[in-house]
């Protein structure tokens, strides 16, 4: 078992604080206030938003029912080669 260093978290502290000139440190440096008439840069205000165009919510609509089907009909083409694959394969292990 070692002996704490004097860096170590469990050193005893009960004793008086060290000097700056034993750690070097003098503390902070002195604060200057600033000029009685000083502001923060200010920033030109960003311009209000443009309005958007409308939208088309009929064919925005007709879009979406025509995506859905097309979804829908390679889902199903899948599907039918996926069991027609899978009924070759069990027939042949049958048989």
């Amino acid at each position: 078992m070692s002996t704490p260093d004097d860096h170590s978290p469990w050193r005893d502290v009960s004793g008086s604080p060290p000097s700056a000139a034993e750690t070097g440190y003098t503390g902070p440096p002195p604060q200057e206030h600033p000029a009685p008439d000083w502001q923060p840069p200010t920033l030109r205000p960003a311009p209000p938003p443009r309005r958007l165009p409308g939208q088309d919510v009929h064919a925005i609509e007709a879009a979406e029912s025509r995506a859905r089907g097309l979804s829908y009909g390679v889902g199903i083409g899948a599907l039918v080669v996926m069991v027609i694959a899978l009924c070759a394969i069990c027939g042949r292990l049958l048989f």
